[in-house]
């Protein structure tokens, strides 16, 4: 009994002192860790050639950050994963500390999720195929089908409480409609879903070279419950 009440003080003091070292480290200190974590697991990622799309998966991130991992290397992009996750976290603590309050500042003004629409090989390359990379004819062919998904995400879903939902935006061309999203119920996938469509209707617009005025609805109302869907309307202010 006596080794054990000793050997717990020494741990705990190691621990202390292990804790009061990684705080005394400047921001900048914290910052080529993470970019140094962050190019090691890149390289990792790029370390199996694409032969096969389908061996690699795509793994979603916090901050919408998306990864193609070959089915080889999973343990160990979930061990360099964890290790970035900890590098940053001591980044956001020693940016607290230093007064770099604009690093939540740029957390918070992220831009809007771009979602992946698929995956290639490319120069014997895995990589990600975004809605700016599709042709017009390709997000022609995806509108209807990614539509269709949304319209039916909560077929199945009652709407008997209008506060179990949030209201959402969908571009339908220059201007938007309202989309309901529940609060509770598989809510990340859905804003995925309606971030891919808008990024896919955004860039018809831009490869059909569509000018838009500006005269659309900006606001969303709260969700109504109608017949037992959800219903959002927009107006503008």
């Amino acid at each position: 009994m006596k080794k054990i009440i000793f050997i717990v003080p020494i741990i705990g003091l190691i621990l202390f002192f292990a804790c009061s070292k990684d705080s005394s480290k400047s921001y900048e200190y914290w910052n080529e860790q993470v970019n140094a974590k962050a190019q090691e697991l890149n390289k990792l990622l790029e370390s199996v050639p694409c032969t096969n799309i389908e061996e690699f998966e795509i793994v979603q991130r916090p901050y919408y950050t998306y990864y193609l991992v070959h089915s080889s290397l999973k343990t160990q992009f979930e061990k360099l994963n964890l290790e970035l996750d900890h590098l940053q976290d001591e980044l956001n603590k020693a940016a607290e500390r230093e007064g770099k309050t604009y690093y939540d500042a740029q957390r918070l003004s992220m831009p809007a999720p771009n979602p992946p629409v698929g995956k290639v090989c490319y120069n014997g390359k895995a990589a990600l195929r975004f809605a700016y990379d599709l042709s017009l004819e390709e997000i022609n062919a995806e509108l209807p089908k990614r539509l269709k998904e949304l319209k039916e995400f909560y077929k199945d879903v009652t709407c008997s409480n209008p506060n179990d939902w949030t209201s959402h935006f969908l571009r339908t061309g220059c201007c938007m409609e309202g989309i309901a999203v529940h609060k509770t119920i598989r809510s990340n996938e859905m804003i995925e879903k309606i971030a891919l469509y808008n990024r896919l209707m955004e860039n018809k617009l831009r490869l059909e070279k569509t000018t838009c005025q500006g005269d659309c609805p900006n606001m969303a109302r709260p969700v109504q419950c109608r017949d037992g869907k959800p219903f959002v309307e927009v107006y503008k202010s």
